[in-house]
């Protein structure tokens, strides 16, 4: 099977935050994606063994922060490449509160959202979250995974759904 056909499939670049304890955390995702309009519900994947995933299970609730091409790669790599269970990933970022969640000052645009629903794979949990609140920071242009790749010169977390190890 040749495994890069699934770059083809078309993603953006997100950071999904929420509350630990309090404080503010998240972790770099691609794999987001709009699943109605009425009412307005989004998914997004998270790997079982990022901390994001415990704390969105035991809070109900995750900001989707949309990243554009202008953004600081740290931000990706900040997000992405280091646990929120032994580091504070908002150290130096004051978290804008929209919707009663932590979000990016840096993100584009912002979507907030309550757990309605999730569902489970080996490696990830697929949260269905019903929109609360979404908003624009940036006239900017969405970051999009091939991007990153391309332009950026990113590379995928070993959590990450398109993670090969290669």
């Amino acid at each position: 099977m040749d495994k890069t056909a699934l770059f083809n499939l078309s993603y953006g670049v997100y950071v999904v935050t929420t509350w630990a304890k309090g404080k503010a955390t998240g972790c770099t995702a691609n794999s987001a994606m709009q699943i109605t309009s009425t009412p307005a519900t989004v998914a997004v994947s998270i790997n079982h063994d990022n901390y994001t995933n415990e704390c969105i299970k035991d809070t109900g609730v995750f900001a989707l922060n949309i990243l554009s091409e202008n953004v600081d790669p740290m931000i990706i790599g900040s997000f992405g490449f280091r646990s929120g269970r032994d580091v504070d990933k908002f150290e130096g970022i004051e978290p804008l509160v929209k919707g009663y969640l932590p979000v990016l000052p840096q993100a584009m645009s912002y979507i907030t959202c309550k757990v309605i629903d999730t569902m489970e794979t080996a490696t990830h949990t697929v949260f269905l979250g019903e929109v609360t609140d979404a908003g624009n920071l940036k006239k900017e242009t969405p970051m999009t995974y091939k991007y990153y790749h391309e332009v950026v010169k990113g590379t995928a977390p070993k959590n990450a759904p398109t993670y090969s190890g290669d």
